[in-house]
């Protein structure tokens, strides 16, 4: 910007001190001596206005002989800059295009406001690929910035969730900042894919029913959560270190379920005779295939084909489990 505003400010002082030039040494008028300060530093070759005097015919070599250099420096400084401007923003664009069509089982963030950014940081702490989507051009600017693929789009519309690429999606989340958005992204969500996992934030326990019916497999009520984990600290102050350290971007324990597949390393082996505990994962829950949940089990359980392994351990344990490492 700061270029950009040099150089009109030096074209302009050269067409003013034209101006002013014709007009004091012709007696002429603004506009007759705008015009001819015009066609003199643009070398277009149109006849004077009026005959020249003397006086006014060397200022004129004066001003051609210091003006044009001026003059088409400038003009080749502000072509530059709008040509470069234009490539970058085309090399951006077909970059990100080619970047969204690659994705494969990845994440789909609806909104970017501090929610949606902070899910991003978890996400990319966890090396998972994700796209956000957003309407706010300010907003989106900061997403470009940490170099995260992003849309520019309504998520309430079909159009914009099949850019981001939804039919391939394995998750989407939406933390838009009004929960009617939010509800009627859910439910364009859910009719274009209907198996994918979607998940939403809410402000009330009525918008989070809501939220629920219209196709949302878990929701997030903000005030609720917030209210639990301050109520889990006031009567057990001791445990806040702990919930710090398993909270804690990139560094800290990781939560997850983890799909059992028939015949793999983990299926119909007790857990006792498993190499997980040495890897730093504890199993706190099984989820059969049945649905039911059992938990804490012991040495002697084994997970079968189709179960999920619910494990608590560190983050880089529980990500090389869950990718098959």
């Amino acid at each position: 910007m700061d270029r950009f505003l040099r150089i009109f400010f030096a074209l302009g002082i050269l067409i003013i001190t034209g101006t002013l030039g014709y007009s004091l040494i012709e007696g002429w008028g603004l506009l007759d001596s705008l015009y001819m300060s015009v066609i003199t530093i643009t070398t277009v070759g149109y006849k004077e206005v009026r005959a020249l005097s003397t006086e006014g015919q060397i200022f004129t070599m004066a001003y051609l002989l210091v003006g044009i250099g001026v003059f088409l420096y400038e003009v080749v400084q502000l072509g530059e800059l709008i040509v470069r401007g234009e490539f970058r923003d085309w090399m951006g664009r077909r970059m990100m295009d080619t970047k969204l069509r690659s994705l494969r089982n990845h994440f789909i963030v609806c909104g970017f406001g501090r929610m949606g950014r902070r899910l991003c940081e978890e996400l990319q702490s966890r090396k998972l690929p994700f796209v956000v989507v957003e309407k706010d051009t300010v907003a989106l600017a900061a997403c470009e910035s940490e170099g995260w693929p992003c849309i520019l789009g309504d998520a309430t519309e079909d159009k914009t969730l099949l850019d981001a690429g939804i039919e391939e999606a394995r998750g989407l989340a939406v933390v838009i900042s009004t929960d009617a958005d939010n509800l009627y992204t859910i439910l364009s969500a859910r009719l274009l894919a209907p198996s994918i996992r979607l998940l939403s934030r809410a402000s009330t326990e009525k918008d989070a029913e809501k939220l629920k019916r219209a196709g949302a497999d878990q929701v997030i009520n903000i005030h609720a959560t917030g209210a639990t984990k301050m109520a889990q600290l006031l009567a057990n102050p001791n445990i806040g270190d702990f919930m710090e350290v398993v909270s804690a971007q990139g560094h800290g324990l990781d939560l997850a379920e983890v799909q059992v597949e028939a015949g793999s390393t983990y299926a119909d082996k007790p857990l006792a005779q498993s190499d997980l505990r040495k890897r730093g994962i504890i199993v706190v829950a099984i989820r059969r295939a049945s649905g039911a949940i059992e938990l804490l089990p012991g040495g002697e359980d084994m997970p079968r084909g189709g179960d999920g392994l619910i494990a608590l351990g560190r983050a880089e344990a529980i990500q090389d489990l869950i990718h098959g490492t």
